[in-house]
């Protein structure tokens, strides 16, 4: 962050309240004040400090109390499974529903928080989109995303992301192909097989690698990197290719399971690629 919040970042970090308090006072606007560099503001850094400081709850009261914008770091706090930061940020009043832009549902589905989706949904939070809706298997908004004659409506959305910088090609945003594929994408990292099953029916392309993803990888990469390996069997029955390579490294959906330290997994899709080939 920029030099004006060093003080306040050490505090942070130590979970020094006393020293912190004394900051925000001497500096009236430093809990709404943004940064230029690194994280945007004082809340959004200590949240996203893994593991939690012991005065993680303190020190968010603190900042709320000093004005400092809850939405924000509430979906930040999600993509890490921070699940105090959340269930405090909720509690004093971050919109569980997002910013507008983004959700803090997206964000753990995106991220793979496993803990803080739970929580999510146990509070209501309810998927905005396809791409949300496939994640957390509601088959019946996944439905709602289709019309009678198979057309996407306007509750599918368009295809987004949690990096606001992350180019995504207009033409891409709102296209069929891509929406289903990116969808399809969040059904194979959670393990919905109805969903998936939903749709590759309704046209989604199992071996599309779609808009949305930093690291942009098949359905089946996403799987894999989770260990689903009743998704992985899905997929490779509707047709997956296990010898197709993400774009951001060049690798093999093998590689991804491996990373994930799925070793079992990777071995096995490593000799499926090698009997399809």
């Amino acid at each position: 962050m920029d030099t004006r919040f060093h003080p306040a970042q050490d505090a942070l970090a130590s979970g020094d309240v006393e020293r912190f308090a004394e900051l925000l006072n001497t500096d009236t606007g430093l809990a709404v004040a943004r940064s230029h560099v690194s994280h945007p503001t004082l809340l959004q850094c200590l949240v996203l400090t893994m593991p939690p400081v012991d005065t993680l709850e303190t020190l968010i009261d603190l900042l709320a109390d000093h004005g400092a914008e809850l939405t924000d770091p509430l979906i930040a706090a999600s993509g890490i499974d921070n699940l105090r930061a959340v269930t405090k940020l909720l509690d004093l009043g971050a919109r569980i529903e997002g910013n507008g832009r983004w959700t803090p549902l997206e964000e753990a589905l995106y991220f793979g928080s496993e803990v803080v989706v739970s929580e999510l949904l146990r509070r209501r939070a309810r998927p905005s989109n396809l791409r949300s809706a496939a994640g957390v298997g509601d088959l019946e908004m996944v439905a709602r995303c289709f019309d009678e004659t198979g057309s996407l409506t306007e509750r599918a959305g368009e295809i987004s992301s949690p990096f606001e910088k992350l180019p995504i090609p207009e033409e891409a945003r709102r296209d069929r192909r891509q929406i289903l594929a990116n969808a399809l994408v969040y059904a194979a990292a959670w393990g919905q097989i109805e969903a998936a099953t939903l749709l590759l029916d309704r046209g989604a392309e199992v071996n599309l690698i779609p808009a949305g993803f930093d690291y942009a990888g098949t359905p089946l990469h996403y799987a894999a990197l989770h260990g689903r390996r009743e998704m992985v069997d899905f997929l490779l029955s509707r047709g997956a290719n296990p010898s197709i390579e993400d774009t951001k490294i060049n690798t093999l959906a093998e590689n991804w399971a491996a990373h994930g330290r799925h070793n079992e997994l990777a071995e096995y899709l490593r000799i499926e690629r090698q009997r399809q080939e």
